[in-house]
C-alpha cells in the first residue's frame, strides 16, 4: 500500500487517509443520469461511443424524447477533469459528449405529473452533482481510512473532498470511545 496522504491523532487514536485506488466508479450506483462519452481513449460514461454517428443518434433521440440533454465537456492535459460547463484552453479541451435526464425519470423521481421549470432546474442540480463526483473520480480523488493501523476499522471508497473521509473515521472513532468500557477495579 501507499504511504498515508494524510495522518491525524483523534481522541488518543491514529487515522490514516491513503488513496483507494480500487475505487468503483460512481456510474456504478444508482445515478439519474446516463453519461454519453464519445472518445476513442476514454470510456467513463455509461453509454461510450467510438464514433461521431453513434453518439449524434444518441443526441438526437435523447433529444426527440424530450429528455434534457447537456454538454460534457473535458480537459485533458496531465491528468483529466469534466464539467458540464467549458473550459478556456482551445488545444486541450472540448465537447467530449453529453449528460442525459430522462424526462421520465425526472417526473418520477420527483413526484410530479408534468416537467416544468422548476423541475427541470432541480435535473440540473442533480446533473452538476452527477458530473462533479464522477469529476473527482476521473481527477483520483477517491479515499480510504484506516485508524490504529492493522488492529483498528478501516472503509474505502470515499469519493470527492478529503474531508468527508476524516469526517467518517471521527464518527467511528466517536463511537468507540462512546461504548468502551471501563474495566472495573
Amino acid at each position: 500500500m501507499s504511504d498515508s496522504v494524510e495522518t491525524i491523532e483523534y481522541k488518543n487514536h491514529k487515522i490514516e487517509i491513503f488513496y483507494d485506488e480500487c475505487g468503483y466508479s460512481p456510474r456504478e450506483n444508482d445515478n439519474m443520469c446516463v453519461f454519453h462519452i464519445g472518445h476513442s481513449r476514454y470510456s467513463f460514461g455509461d453509454e461510450n461511443y467510438t464514433d461521431r454517428e453513434s453518439i449524434d443518434e444518441a443526441f438526437h433521440e435523447a433529444k426527440k424524447a424530450g429528455d434534457l440533454v447537456l454538454p460534457l465537456y473535458m480537459y485533458d492535459h496531465s491528468g483529466i477533469t469534466i464539467s458540464l460547463s467549458p473550459f478556456s484552453c482551445p488545444w486541450d479541451s472540448g465537447q467530449v459528449g453529453f449528460v442525459q435526464v430522462k424526462r421520465k425519470e425526472i417526473i418520477d423521481n420527483f413526484g410530479k405529473k408534468i416537467f416544468t421549470k422548476k423541475l427541470k432546474q432541480k435535473a440540473e442540480e442533480v446533473a452538476e452533482m452527477e458530473v462533479k463526483e464522477m469529476d473527482s473520480y476521473v481527477r483520483g480523488e477517491v479515499y480510504g481510512y484506516k485508524i490504529d493501523e492493522d488492529e483498528g476499522d478501516s472503509c474505502w471508497g470515499f469519493v470527492g473532498d478529503i474531508k468527508y473521509c476524516i469526517e467518517e473515521a471521527k464518527s467511528v472513532i466517536d463511537y468507540i470511545v462512546k461504548n468502551e468500557t471501563i474495566p472495573a477495579n
